[in-house]
């Protein structure tokens, strides 16, 4: 299913009405996951990817850019999340070593253990929400378009393609 020529300007319907169904899934899911961490855990879902991937880091820290990077977003959002981590003793900030420009984001135990007691709830969400009504076959036909949506934003982010405003 092509979307219709380059130089449209609007989609066709139907190409149209899945990507507005993908849009209003995906914002739900990220809704319900957002409210459920809040409601529990007292964090949101980017606090809670921010965690993540400390956890997942040597030493537990990352340089505020690498964070960034990681989580897909912009710098200001990440300082936003974490001065509120900071707030809540879930995260320490200190200035890079090397270079006074950079910042490094550790998490602290309490931010380790926030994340462990966060970890089941939003599995068990992401579950009951997205992976269990899915079968073998539909698993697989998702991951591979993820995949090669995941390909065409590597491209474009490697080569952007410029178009002309209308």
């Amino acid at each position: 299913m092509g979307a219709g020529d380059f130089e449209s300007r609007w989609l066709r319907p139907d190409v149209n009405a899945v990507w507005t169904r993908f849009l209003q899934v995906t914002h739900r899911l990220e809704h319900h996951i957002d409210r459920r961490l809040q409601d529990n855990h007292g964090i949101t879902h980017t606090q809670y990817e921010i965690l993540v991937r400390l956890a997942d880091a040597d030493e537990r820290a990352l340089r505020m850019s690498d964070l960034a990077d990681q989580i897909v977003t912009a710098k200001s959002a990440v300082t936003y999340q974490v001065n509120r981590l900071t707030d809540m003793g879930l995260v320490h900030r200190r200035k890079c070593d090397a270079d006074n420009r950079g910042t490094w984001v550790t998490l602290t135990p309490a931010g380790l253990e926030r994340l462990e007691q966060a970890a089941p709830c939003i599995l068990s969400l992401v579950r009951e929400l997205f992976l269990d009504d899915l079968n073998c076959t539909q698993s697989a036909e998702l991951d591979k378009l993820l995949g090669t949506w995941s390909d065409n934003l590597d491209e474009h982010e490697r080569n952007p393609v410029r178009h002309p405003e209308h």
